[in-house]
């Protein structure tokens, strides 16, 4: 049995909002000269892909067969920093992309969150939870950056 069109919608607009995530974070590190910059925003573009892979997924198993798929979790872990890196020392058009990440990251919990409470089914329930929770952790990392940055 294949999932309502309200749930697919739904997965459809995180489909979309993690695309738009990707393309932020990714534009980020390329614009960037800074090494911590640039090591942070290609954790978070790498982590924003691989939901949008799973998400992907999720759509066209539910669309055919209505089955949620099995998620554990980006296993991308954020690299330390290197040496000589310093701690801050953000550009302008960073913190500016940092502020944005913070709303965009808030906007994805809120859609998870909202996603949980429509399935009953304890995989789908799961799966949203991990993704979350990823974004949770993003969140908290971009937020860090940006205390560091106030000094």
């Amino acid at each position: 049995m294949t999932q309502s069109k309200e749930m697919l919608d739904a997965v459809m607009r995180a489909i979309e909002l993690e695309k738009e995530t990707f393309d932020l974070y990714n534009k980020a590190e390329h614009k960037t000269f800074n090494p911590a910059g640039k090591r942070i925003f290609k954790w978070l573009a790498k982590t924003e892909e691989g939901h949008y892979l799973k998400l992907t997924e999720l759509y066209n198993s539910l669309h055919e067969s209505g089955h949620w798929v099995f998620y554990g979790g980006s296993g991308f872990e954020l690299e330390e920093a290197g040496s000589g890196e310093q701690p801050t020392g953000f550009d302008t058009d960073d913190v500016a992309a940092l502020k944005i990440a913070q709303n965009i990251e808030k906007r994805g919990m809120a859609c998870y969150e909202d996603l949980i409470t429509k399935t009953s089914d304890p995989d789908g329930k799961a799966m949203l939870e991990t993704l979350r929770n990823e974004e949770i952790e993003h969140l908290r990392v971009i937020t860090e950056k940006l205390e560091e940055l106030k000094g």
